[in-house]
């Protein structure tokens, strides 16, 4: 083997070693759209499920308030008589 071909050989090696280093280092990227279409669909489940939870909060307000009243625990008493 003669020098010229071991310096061709180390730059093809190089230059192939090159090649797949920057092909494998390329992000991949998905569709935008798709990941538009799927954060706009949990932006509306999370809203939904925000509408919810404020919902249940009010119902769990006035369920307390109406325990906690003096006059519910009055009836239970006469209710029990």
């Amino acid at each position: 083997m003669t020098i010229f071909t071991m310096i061709v050989w180390i730059v093809a090696i190089s230059v192939i070693g090159g090649l797949i280093k920057s092909y494998n280092n390329k992000p991949v990227q998905a569709s935008t759209s798709s990941q538009d279409d799927a954060i706009d669909r949990l932006i509306k489940i999370n809203a939904n499920l925000n509408k919810k939870i404020t919902a249940l909060e009010e119902r769990v307000i006035t369920l307390e308030a109406i325990v906690t009243d003096e006059g519910y625990e009055l009836k239970q008493r006469i209710g029990d008589l």
